[in-house]
């Protein structure tokens, strides 16, 4: 891959994809503040994906604590699936600088809105004081929070067109690319985010300087395995928000693979990552809850239990057999009984769950032992 300006590194926010894998990939230089990296692959120092750890709301000042800036590289990177930063975007909460950072920023810092960022946050500082910071962010979400919902609500617009949303169905059937470009065309703010961005073009002047010496042999093996340190991949860089959200939803639009939908729990956008036909998310939430889609496997799941006649055979028989063996304390051939009949009914069950006995075959075992 090419180098980053080192220049630039500490001020500029650069994008690139692996469209194949479905992956994007981006540096920026951010102050961490209740955030982990943790490697994408515990044997690959390259890639690093962020986690928030803790409601910014919910932790205390500190003027001891520093902060430190964590700008990452082509080489050290931020990874992600395909649209995330999209995603996020459109999701985020811009209804206080909380919300705000917790939704957002805290994954892609402040570069990419620097037209509203106080000089006290531009200065190269390498660390600073938790107090500082959350004054900064208040700053700067207190000057631009007009414009980040603005643009936010822009983008959403144009992604209910495109992808039939929140009830839009106008021109449903037309492919989602000619949709897109026509609604760029046609709006008269939304052609604006496709300016000020640039391209910075991969070569193989680095591949080459780094991996000249190899083998032909070990070099086709790499990248046939699809190695990333020997695929090109433009980057993309802009100082604003909009022009790579726009750079984004772009690729997005133009791959057949990826569609844009609205989770059916929690009404968020997200990009399926496995069937098309997905319905719930799976996005994080800030207070570590369960994703809509774990919600949903477990509705389901209940679902399914409630409409199976052996499983709710198995509940009532267990219930009956249980009042009786609690009556009878007593007698040890009842306690014997029901123990054993628990046992081999839990047996049955779980074989069911796992598909080596049919529906039919446990019911008609929890018929013949109820008779017992």
């Amino acid at each position: 891959m090419r180098e980053l300006p080192r220049v630039n590194i500490y001020d500029d926010f650069y994008i690139w994809f692996d469209l194949e894998e479905k992956k994007e990939h981006y540096a920026t230089p951010l102050y961490l503040y209740n955030v982990k990296r943790d490697r994408i692959d515990p044997n690959d120092e390259t890639r690093l994906y962020l986690k928030l750890e803790k409601d910014i709301s919910k932790t205390k000042l500190n003027k001891k604590k520093e902060i430190i800036r964590q700008p990452s590289t082509i080489y050290i990177h931020y990874e992600e699936n395909m649209g995330a930063i999209l995603i996020n975007f459109l999701n985020a909460d811009f209804t206080n600088y909380e919300t705000a950072y917790n939704t957002f920023f805290y994954a892609y810092g402040y570069e990419l809105v620097k037209d509203y960022v106080p000089y006290s946050y531009t200065k190269n500082d390498k660390f600073i004081d938790d107090v500082e910071f959350k004054k900064i962010i208040k700053d700067i979400y207190d000057t631009g929070s007009e414009k980040f919902i603005e643009w936010q609500d822009s983008f959403r617009k144009c992604v209910d067109f495109v992808y039939n949303l929140n009830g839009n169905e106008e021109l449903k059937e037309e492919d989602k690319l000619a949709k897109f470009i026509a609604y760029t065309i046609r709006d008269n703010d939304f052609y604006t985010y496709s300016q000020e961005i640039e391209i910075i073009a991969d070569t193989y002047i680095n591949i080459h300087n780094k991996y000249h010496n190899e083998t032909l042999k070990n070099l086709i093996n790499r990248i046939k395995n699809k190695d990333q340190e020997l695929e090109l991949h433009n980057v993309y860089t802009s100082k604003k928000l909009t022009s790579i959200c726009f750079a984004v939803l772009d690729q997005i639009v133009r791959h057949e693979n990826l569609q844009i939908k609205t989770c059916l729990n929690c009404g968020r956008y997200f990009i399926p990552n496995y069937r098309q036909n997905e319905i719930y998310c799976d996005l994080a939430n800030v207070d570590q809850s369960p994703t809509c889609k774990e919600k949903g496997a477990n509705e389901q799941y209940k679902k399914n239990l409630e409409n199976n006649k052996a499983q709710a055979l198995y509940r009532r028989i267990y219930r009956q057999k249980f009042m009786i063996a609690q009556r009878n304390k007593d007698s040890k051939t009842i306690q014997k009984e029901f123990e054993q009949w628990k046992r081999g009914a839990k047996d049955k069950v779980n074989k069911m769950k796992k598909g080596k006995l049919t529906e039919d075959e446990v019911y008609n075992w929890l018929v013949e032992s109820k008779q017992k």
